[in-house]
């Protein structure tokens, strides 16, 4: 996703940087964050964002979502950008368990944060953008986890950058299948029941917080129909939906594209509008 070039076009008041904040240590590995909190002392707790980078849930890492963060805390939201368990060494649902961890974190820690436990957010890209989905959709995976356990992590709203809605649609090349086997743990004709649980698309339902999708529509990763879905989906239960679908967008953010940028200025203020930053 290009977002490197977003600070330039933005002018941002100063901020500050909490990072490498523990928020787990699982299977032996220290699961961390960065938190970015505008400089500016709040009145009240303000909402935060988790952010949550892409890399088909194998690689990436959580600084790759750091100009988007900054253009969070200039609307006045905290934004967390969170490590998590990647694939191949670490199978589904680990990558769901760990970002729900994060959510709970902050609700655990929020009066040291200055952030409001109750408006909490979730923002990602491509796997990222799955991600964040379930944040949205799905309350903690773990009947019974160990970190956390009298939080929820279900969030208060979405902003979701091309993310994947339906691991079993047709529309994903049989080229992918390896992908999803080191993801999955196991040949994809050999998951269905690992597929559906990791697919969003099978819990919307009435508590599902407000969603925004920004979709390219010459994206050759995710097809356009996954967002297309998870917006029927949501408008089917006359949930809150706003969708930017563009030509000749791939799966990428391009703030240089006056559309690409406008759609997700759209996208924050979104955002901020839901979990009350405006």
């Amino acid at each position: 996703m290009m977002l490197s070039s977003l600070i330039a076009l933005l002018t941002f008041p100063a901020f500050t940087v909490r990072s490498d904040i523990e928020y787990a240590s699982v299977a032996g590995e220290s699961l961390r964050m960065d938190l970015y909190l505008p400089a500016t002392e709040p009145k009240s707790a303000r909402p935060a964002v988790v952010v949550i980078h892409g890399g088909a849930w194998m690689a990436g890492k959580r600084q790759d979502m750091a100009e988007l963060c900054k253009a969070i805390a200039q609307r006045g939201m905290a934004a967390a950008t969170v490590s998590y368990r990647l694939a191949p060494k670490h199978h589904w649902p680990a990558m769901l368990d760990d970002v729900q961890t994060a959510v709970r974190f902050l609700r655990h820690r929020a009066k040291d944060f200055e952030i409001d436990p109750r408006r909490i957010g979730a923002a990602g890209a491509s796997a990222g953008g799955h991600l964040a989905i379930f944040l949205g959709v799905r309350d903690t995976r773990d009947p019974k986890p160990s970190l956390y356990p009298k939080q929820s992590s279900r969030v208060r709203a979405v902003l979701d950058l091309f993310g994947p809605t339906d691991l079993a649609s047709p529309d994903f090349p049989p080229t992918l299948d390896p992908a999803f086997a080191l993801v999955l743990g196991k040949p994809r004709k050999q998951a269905a029941a690992e597929i559906r649980d990791a697919s969003p698309i099978h819990f919307v339902d009435k508590r599902s917080a407000p969603l925004f999708i920004y979709q390219g529509l010459a994206d050759p990763l995710v097809p356009p129909s996954q967002s297309r879905l998870l917006e029927q989906a949501y408008r089917k239960l006359g949930l809150t939906v706003e969708a930017r679908y563009l030509e000749g967008i791939g799966h990428e953010v391009k703030p240089d594209n006056p559309a690409s940028f406008a759609a997700l200025s759209e996208g924050l203020a979104f955002l901020a509008k839901h979990l009350g930053a405006d």
